[in-house]
């Protein structure tokens, strides 16, 4: 039976989009369309995704931000014939983009979810990222109202980072629970689901972007596409127990 619900943040409960939007056109160019606009972003988020998989767990690949997010650019530049990268258009890029997301907000409705949820599960957070950058996010997004300091884990706090599976045993003695009575709710396949399910847990995907299975022999336990679809799962949890 499953007894708590835990949550990633980034890409998860906020959209992380119109920031990068903004910031790409500001930097780059006002002349891409929305469509090609979404498949860079898109794009930036798989190669985001798997580069910090690889470096968090290769310690001799250990990367910057600016580097992954150099990293991220050429790939989207090179895979769409764009012109204009540098270093230093990528660095103006990163700070905007920064600076734009301090703006974040919980997506539509999930606050009524997390009413629901606070009432038949315990909740927390997992997420990569200093105690002082995610706990701002946290507390910029209001999350503080539905999960209490002690069950939210951030990589700092850990000293380890997802995808090793060692942060979410970690919550498992947090919350005095074992495994199989634990959902992960995260957007990254990497990052999220194999972790999780490595420890023992179900896992609900938020594939915002589309992205494939990596591996065959790992599924998560439920997919959904975008935030109505992750509250309407979230609902049907809670009306259960």
């Amino acid at each position: 039976m499953i007894k708590a619900i835990v949550f990633d943040v980034d890409d998860t409960l906020y959209d992380q989009e119109p920031s990068f939007k903004v910031a790409f056109k500001q930097t780059f160019s006002n002349d891409i369309d929305g469509h090609l606009m979404a498949k860079i972003f898109t794009n930036y988020i798989h190669q985001e995704q798997l580069v910090i998989a690889k470096s968090n767990l290769d310690q001799q690949l250990q990367l910057s931000k600016s580097e992954i997010n150099f990293h991220c650019l050429h790939h989207s530049f090179k895979l769409f014939s764009l012109d204009g990268l540098t270093q230093q258009k990528a660095a103006d890029f990163w700070q905007s983009y920064h600076q734009l997301s301090q703006n974040i907000q919980l997506f539509n409705g999930l606050a009524t979810v997390f009413n629901h949820l606070s009432e038949k599960f315990k909740l927390g957070i997992i997420t990569n990222g200093t105690t002082k950058n995610q706990l701002s996010k946290i507390m910029r997004l209001k999350l503080h109202h539905w999960f209490s300091r002690e069950n939210i884990i951030t990589s700092e706090d850990a000293n380890v980072q997802k995808p090793d599976p060692k942060i979410f045993t970690l919550m498992n003695r947090k919350l005095n629970l074992r495994g199989s009575e634990m959902i992960y709710v995260g957007s990254s396949y990497f990052n999220d689901v194999i972790p999780a399910k490595k420890a023992g847990w179900q896992t609900v995907w938020y594939n915002n972007h589309n992205a494939a299975i990596a591996d065959p022999e790992i599924i998560p336990d439920q997919t959904v596409n975008n935030s109505s679809q992750l509250q309407e799962l979230l609902l049907e949890l809670a009306a259960e127990v």
